[in-house]
């Protein structure tokens, strides 16, 4: 298929994992519609809007801001947060080949254009996800792969990328909507959805280990940012993962 060819056949549903903060959506949307939107054709918006850091005014005022960046909006607002559930919500859900898969506290750096996006989409690329700071990556692979220490005779030649466990994530991506939807299908409720889309659920790291994730970006070009850390530092929220479990603590 050829670069037109997908361009043609290519419109992106958008899921938006959300907390109820209408000003942190707010900003995020901003700096999507900006640098994306207005480069590539977007079709129904599905957002779950948990009740996290905010009450049900909060959350009602997320889904009505999503109004002004979507001709159609599919709200979830469960009555208590789980982020694994939300994921496995919105990964359920897109109707489009391809979706555009964001949280609600990340802005993007730069313009992202759709030539870099179209191309990315290559055989066995699952996911074509933005790059951060945050990866610290230090390769020249365009490929998210576990790092890992190489070796030759027993001598440890440096850092390397072991190519037989890609990386996937939830930060913002681009995602093939038959993957997210058997991804959110063999997800634990229970576990925190990135670390078991890598290893600690063998049924889905078996599966994910079949595909690619391609970076928009490079290891000198950090295309998102995330706004999420300062904000949740200001509030004096932390996050810790326990035996695979996500928990969040409010230390002010």
């Amino acid at each position: 298929m050829t670069l037109i060819d997908k361009e043609k056949n290519n419109s992106f549903d958008v899921l938006i994992v959300s907390g109820a903060r209408p000003e942190l959506l707010k900003a995020t949307l901003d700096s999507f519609e900006k640098n994306l939107f207005s480069n590539i054709e977007i079709n129904d918006c599905y957002i779950n809007i948990d009740p996290f850091e905010g009450g049900i005014e909060h959350i009602n005022k997320c889904e009505i801001l999503c109004n002004n960046y979507f001709k159609n909006v599919y709200a979830n607002k469960p009555t208590s947060p789980q982020f694994t559930k939300a994921v496995q919500w919105l990964w359920s859900k897109p109707q489009t080949e391809w979706a555009l898969s964001i949280e609600d506290d990340w802005l993007l750096s730069r313009k992202v254009e759709k030539e870099e996006i179209f191309s990315a989409m290559k055989s066995k690329v699952m996911q074509i996800s933005f790059m951060t700071k945050e990866k610290m990556w230090k390769f020249r692979s365009y490929y998210h792969y576990k790092p890992n220490r190489r070796k030759i005779f027993g001598i440890d030649i440096g850092r390397g990328l072991d190519r037989n466990r890609p990386i996937f994530t939830t930060s913002p991506s681009f995602i093939k909507s038959t993957f997210a939807k058997r991804c959110s299908q063999l997800m634990t409720p229970s576990l925190d959805p990135e670390k078991q889309l890598n290893k600690i659920n063998q049924p889905l790291s078996e599966y994910t280990s079949q595909y690619r994730n391609h970076f928009i970006g490079s290891r000198k070009d950090h295309v998102a940012i995330d706004i999420g850390r300062d904000h949740r530092a200001k509030k004096g929220i932390t996050k810790q993962v326990i035996d695979g479990q996500s928990f969040w603590h409010t230390n002010k």
